[in-house]
């Protein structure tokens, strides 16, 4: 009996004691674990967060600055597009010029250059090269010292004709030439003004002045942004970035056909092949109403094409004639050798700056 008790009791411990453990491990597997609240989740990376911002901020801006500073020099190392307004250096002048053509002879030592004139540009400017001072602006990377420069206009009424010619060819790098008028042409309104004077040497100090960053005196500047200054115009040019002749120019004749005649030539010449394919397509359906109107006189819709379509016809026609006079013109004009007679053919000024950034070197 006694022993029965005492087995019961131990039973009753060790049944006691895995109660127990289960219950701790109830306690283990159910007891919720502490979370950190949100806010203070994000206290901790803030910081981080922030530091990677600034980081990439700063990346960002070093790679915009050598993007920008890739692109100007880029900019800058290349010929101004064509049909491209001429800025003006200094003095001012409401004629506008603007770059045409260029081309490089076969043997890549002269450059061509087409300058046109607007109405404006042949009231106020001169029509004779050699009325014009030439300056040209090179860097010390590019200093092209054996340059020659040579300027003549085709006509007193058409465009201007630029020559860069170098016997050792050409970097593929950019240059400044400068075009200064010195014609003095003024109008009825610039003659009842009172203007001031100016010299060649205070000119050529402001420009030196302002290509090495130097400051420039009162009288200096304000000789330079007179309206009595002529109108000094630049244009930067990239002998690669011109198209490619195959000729070797001996006169000028040679050079302005080569330059812009011939090409006038074939654009009129497309113009007028266009013109023509006009007035067949309009033909042919001139007679599609005729035949409209055979088989029904009463039909107003051929009726009114047709009129409209014979007026534009006529209009067509006289276009035609137009071209093939002036193409024939063009072909049959006796062009002379010296055509851009008289030019100017001295270049005063070399200037040799560390860049070709023009706002840069007047600020």
């Amino acid at each position: 009996m006694f022993l029965s008790i005492l087995r019961l009791k131990k039973g009753s411990k060790k049944s006691k004691k895995k109660l127990n453990e289960s219950s701790n491990k109830r306690n283990k597997i159910y007891r919720p674990k502490y979370k950190n609240p949100a806010d203070v989740k994000w206290h901790w990376m803030l910081p981080i967060i922030f530091a990677i911002g600034i980081v990439c901020f700063i990346t960002a801006g070093i790679m915009l600055n050598r993007n920008v500073s890739a692109y100007n020099q880029s900019v800058l190392s290349s010929s101004m597009g064509y049909g491209s307004k001429l800025p003006l250096w200094g003095g001012k002048t409401d004629g506008k010029l603007t770059l045409g053509r260029t081309l490089l002879s076969r043997d890549g030592k002269t450059l061509a250059v087409q300058i046109k004139y607007d109405d404006q540009a042949h009231t106020t400017l001169s029509s004779f090269g050699n009325k014009y001072k030439l300056r040209v602006v090179v860097t010390k990377e590019n200093p092209i010292p054996d340059i020659k420069l040579t300027y003549g206009l085709f006509g007193t009424d058409g465009s201007g004709v630029l020559t860069v010619h170098s016997d050792a060819g050409f970097k593929n790098q950019a240059f400044i030439v400068m075009i200064v008028d010195r014609g003095y042409l003024v109008t009825s309104d610039g003659l009842n003004s009172n203007n001031s004077s100016y010299s060649d040497t205070d000119l050529d100090k402001s420009i030196t002045a302002q290509l090495s960053g130097a400051e420039i005196s009162s009288s200096a500047d304000s000789t330079f942004k007179s309206t009595s200054t002529p109108p000094i115009f630049y244009l930067r040019l990239n002998a690669h970035n011109a198209k490619k002749s195959t000729e070797v120019w001996e006169n000028d004749r040679e050079l302005v056909k080569d330059l812009f005649v011939n090409s006038n030539i074939k654009a009129k010449e497309k113009e007028l092949a266009k013109a023509k394919e006009k007035i067949r397509r309009g033909q042919k359906t001139i007679d599609e109403m005729n035949l409209r109107l055979e088989e029904n006189p009463d039909d107003q819709i051929a009726q009114s094409q047709l009129q409209d379509l014979q007026n534009a016809i006529t209009n067509l026609n006289a276009g035609v004639a137009k071209l093939e006079t002036s193409i024939n013109t063009w072909k049959n004009s006796v062009i002379k050798e010296n055509v851009l007679a008289p030019k100017q053919t001295e270049m005063e000024h070399r200037y040799v700056v560390s860049d070709l950034d023009i706002e840069k070197n007047r600020k």
